[in-house]
Order: structure tokens, then C-alpha cells, then sequence
């Protein structure tokens, strides 16, 4: 329908990988009208240095800092999936519960993390990647899942998938009117970020020399891969 609204899906490994990788883009989309959904793989249940905290209480804790960081971000809707920290795997059962939210809430775009970037070190960030990959061909193609066409589950061809932190990005989003806002959330993540030191400097001097490469005050870079 003309009126409806564009729709996002942003889907990342852990709590605060979202706003790390595409929270200034987020939070633009979201000013411009557009209705955005987190999906989180993880509980981040081991995301932690504090040998006092227990893996229950701290995926509480993520959990409501990440629902907090969507707040500051916009209001984008999040999803749990609350698989244990560094246990995802890229299996086919995965790969349909990809496709199912993919095909569910038909978003237009969707951003996740690059799974072929060289020498990326958690195994989360791969496997939620290419779950997310194999899980859109699974989406968009009428002959993967037929059963679900009877209980009216129709195949979704989301427009362009966004890859951050990517080894070859070839896209750029301007977050100049937007950096102050995926700072902000990312500050929500507290059991994360309190104790580390230097990384917002690092975060603005990343979007600040990007956004001067092309003419922008701060921005994202992607790699756009057409669906």
C-alpha cells in the first residue's frame, strides 16, 4: 500500500553490536519515518572481564541495556533470541529462523554484520552473518520452504542487504545529523562500556575520517549487496 511504512530489520550477534555497526544509519532511518526491528542473537551472557557477575544476572542486565539503547535510538522493536554467547552456529535451523522473521516482517532493507571479513575474531559475529545470508535465499525463493505458502508465510525479497564492518564496503551513510544519537546508545551499554576507556574518541574519529573521505561530516560504511 502507498501509506505503508518502509521497513528495516537490523540483526546482530550480541547487545550492542546494532548500534556499533549501523546506529547512526538506524537512528536516520527511524527520524525519517521508517519502522525498524532489532534482532539479537545472543544473550551475551559471557560479554564480560567482572569475575563477580554471573551469566544469568549479566544477560539480564544486557538484555535491559539493550532495550534501552533501541529507546535512545529511536524506538526500534527488538527481538531476543537468546542463544548463549559464542555457541552460535550457522546451522539450517538458523538459517530458517532467519528466514522466517525475513519473510514475517518483510523488511525493505537489512543490515548485519560482514561474516567474510578477514581475521573477524568472534565466531557469533560469523555465524549470525551467514545465517542471515543463507536465510534470505531461503526468504525470497518460492521453491525453499513451500509449506509455508499454505499457512500464508508468502516469500519476501527484502530490496538490499547492508554488511558492517565490512572487509570491501562500497556504500557510505551520512550520520552527520545522527552520531550524537548512536553515541547516546551506545552509552546504554553499560556492562560493556563503563569500564573501557577511549572508545567513544575512537567511534567519532572512525565516522568523522569516513565522512571527510566524502564530503560528509560523519559517516557509516557498508557493503550494499542487491537481493
Amino acid at each position: 500500500m502507498a501509506d505503508e511504512p518502509r521497513r528495516a530489520l537490523v540483526i546482530g550477534a550480541h547487545p550492542d553490536d546494532n548500534e556499533f555497526g549501523a546506529g547512526g544509519t538506524i537512528a536516520r532511518l527511524i527520524a525519517e519515518g521508517w519502522d525498524v526491528t532489532y534482532i539479537i542473537g545472543t544473550n551475551g551472557n559471557k560479554g564480560s572481564h567482572d569475575p563477580a557477575i554471573s551469566p544469568y544476572a549479566l544477560a539480564a542486565q544486557r538484555e535491559a541495556e539493550q532495550l534501552a539503547a533501541a529507546e535512545v535510538i529511536g524506538g526500534a522493536r527488538v527481538i531476543f533470541l537468546r542463544y548463549n554467547d559464542g555457541e552460535l552456529e550457522a546451522t539450517p535451523a538458523l538459517r530458517l529462523e532467519m528466514a522466517l522473521y525475513l519473510r514475517m516482517l518483510r523488511p525493505h532493507l537489512v543490515f548485519t554484520h560482514d561474516p567474510w571479513k578477514q581475521y573477524m575474531f568472534h565466531p557469533d559475529h560469523r555465524a549470525i552473518g551467514f545465517a542471515v545470508i543463507d536465510g534470505m535465499v531461503s526468504a525470497r525463493d518460492h521453491l525453499f520452504l513451500p509449506g509455508l505458502g499454505q499457512v500464508g508465510i508468502a516469500v519476501w525479497r527484502p530490496e538490499a542487504l547492508y554488511l558492517w564492518g565490512a572487509e570491501q564496503p562500497d556504500h557510505i551513510e551520512d550520520i552527520s545529523a545522527t552520531l550524537e544519537r548512536k553515541i547516546a546508545a551506545l552509552c546504554e551499554h553499560h556492562t560493556q562500556l563503563d569500564r573501557a576507556t577511549g572508545w567513544e574518541q575512537r567511534v567519532r574519529q572512525r565516522a568523522s575520517d569516513l565522512g571527510r573521505e566524502h564530503g560528509l561530516g560523519a559517516a557509516e560504511a557498508f557493503r550494499r549487496m542487491p537481493v
